[in-house]
Formats: C-alpha cells, structure tokens, sequence
C-alpha cells in the first residue's frame, strides 16, 4: 500500500466549500481570513517536499521533523504555530492480529491560515481524513479542525486495535486449559504490542493535556474544548490498555501454575518408578555380592526366590501408588 499522495486542499469557511489545488496554485494569502489550506507531503517525493518547504516557509523545526526517521512523539508550540509529531498505526491486515503492530511518524504543523502534514508510509488516519473532511468542513472555523480530525483519527485506531487484542485476549483465556506448543510466546508478544500501543496513546495524551490545558493562539476556544475530550479519550485508550495488560498477566500465571502442575505430575510418576525400581536393585546387589558363605547361592531354589521377591516388591510398589492415584 502506498504512502497518501502530495495533496492541497482549500477550504473556504464563508460559505463552507473546498477545492483541491495543484501545487503551483498554491498561494497562501494572509489577508483572506476565510480561506484555510490543508497541505499533505509525501516524504518520499523529496522535490514536493523541498518545494512545499520554500512556499510555505517552514520553519527550520518542522523541516528536522520531516527528515527525522526516529518513533519519537515531539510537541513544539509559538505564538504564531503547533508542531507536533506522533505515532500512528499502520495498515493492517484484519486477523493479523498475532503479527507486529508497525507504526508510522506524522508531523502535524498548524498555523492561522493552514495545516501542513507530512508522512512517508500509509497512513490510515491520513486516509480516513481525506475521506470525512467533505462532511467536517461544514463545522470548520479554523485549521484546527484538522488538527482535531487527524488526532481523533489516530485515537480511533489505538481503541480499534486494542479492541481486537481484547477479543483474543479472551480466546486466550479459553484456550489455556488445552495444550498449546507456543502459548506462552504468543501472550508475551501480544502484551508487548498492548504496551506499544499504551506508550504511544500515552504520547498523544500528554501533547493533548499540554494544548487543552492553556492558551495557544492557533487553537479556538472551541477546538480546545474538543481536543479536551480527545483528551478524555485517550485516558479511556489507556486504562483499557492497562485493563487489557492485567488480563494478560492473569493468563500468563495460569500458564506459569498449569506448567508447575505439569511437572509436578511428571515427577510423580517419575519418582514412582524409581522408588519402584529401588528395592529390585536392592536385591540384585544384595545376590550380586561375591561373599563364600551365602546359603541362598547353593539353594536350589534360590533363583526363583530372589526373582520372586523382586516381583512381589515390584507389584506391592505399584499396586500403592496406584492407590494414592500418583498413575
């Protein structure tokens, strides 16, 4: 799947319209406060990128941003922009639930007259934005509103996926009672994603705490009071991740005592047949012994008696802890 295409959008919130733009149509005006811009960068296309810098004059901090290929959730605010760079889900495919969750850096930069974004893989909440933002746009009464949308896009998709690790979740819970080779592994790897996905909710939580908890000039009085509830939202993401992280460490103690019932089992019945055989190789020592005098060697009997009493030890061994249910 490839990576969203460079995109231009122009929104004009006078009468609530759109229109995409060719890249050498766009021309940002300070004086219309009633048109705002959404500019989308493929980061693989280096030329676009380099173009898009030199029109809309990024800052050198949003630029480093771009170039970075590290997961590393940044947030840096002025008087006149909000940058931030966050960790989204990639695609996946449905049931590939057992395999690695990847994600993808967005850097988000958000000023009075435009939103820019940048990303170099496919990015679902990129895509589900440029199918919902006909319908928002009617909401619009700044560039924040994309800002919101492609936060909650991202939240969305944290909550989606968790929702899947809590179904399997279950299964697991199911399934412990029977015989599974790989278990164990497969509990480890999934709490391992739960956790990924928790550290970086946890990310987008804290750059939302920082911009619903003050003033900042590019975000409205109205959109830090929906980026307030995103806020809300990412908290619930959290708790359900913790929840989720819970349920697997229960798993992973039944699976810890079911493996110690197991080998208690098995060294049972390995202790019994050693026990067992204890006695017989008492006796076979005892007539293995080169001693003169031994009046069972001349017996002619003396075979079948020793053989004899190896069977009776034997057999009055097991009968017992056939009794004490140890078989």
């Amino acid at each position: 799947m490839a990576a969203l295409p460079s995109t231009v959008i122009e929104f004009d919130l006078s009468d609530h319209s759109f229109r995409p733009l060719r890249l050498d149509e766009l021309v940002i005006s300070r004086q219309e406060k009633n048109k705002i811009y959404w500019v989308h960068c493929d980061l693989n296309d280096k030329d676009t990128f380099r173009q898009l810098s030199v029109r809309l004059q990024l800052p050198e901090d949003v630029i480093q941003l771009c170039e970075e290929d590290e997961l590393l959730p940044k947030l840096n605010d002025s008087d006149e922009s909000l940058t931030m760079r966050i960790q989204c889900l990639l695609p996946c495919e449905p049931h590939r639930i057992h395999h690695d969750v990847d994600f993808g850096n967005v850097v988000i930069h958000l000023t009075q007259h435009y939103c820019f974004t940048a990303a170099s893989h496919p990015i679902p909440a990129l895509s589900s934005f440029m199918h919902n933002y006909p319908k928002a746009v009617k909401y619009a009464k700044t560039p924040c509103f994309i800002l919101f949308l492609m936060l909650d896009n991202a939240i969305n998709d944290y909550s989606e996926m968790l929702l899947e690790f809590d179904l399997v979740t279950d299964q697991i819970d199911l399934r412990i009672r029977e015989t599974h080779k790989n278990i164990y592994d497969e509990v480890i790897d999934i709490k391992k994603q739960v956790m990924k996905i928790k550290r970086y909710a946890a990310a987008i939580r804290d750059i939302l705490m920082r911009i619903s908890g003050r003033k900042i000039t590019v975000v409205s009085e109205r959109c830090r009071a929906s980026l307030a509830n995103l806020f809300d939202h990412s908290q619930v993401i959290i708790s359900e991740a913790d929840a989720i992280r819970d349920i697997l460490n229960s798993s992973l103690d039944q699976i810890d005592n079911a493996l110690m019932q197991n080998m208690s089992n098995t060294m049972k019945v390995l202790t019994a047949f050693a026990a067992i055989f204890l006695p017989l190789s008492l006796i076979a020592g005892i007539y293995g012994m080169n001693f003169e005098w031994m009046p069972e060697l001349h017996w002619k009997y003396g075979y079948f008696w020793a053989l004899s009493l190896m069977v009776v030890c034997g057999v009055g061994l097991l009968l017992l802890f056939k009794k004490m249910k140890w078989f």
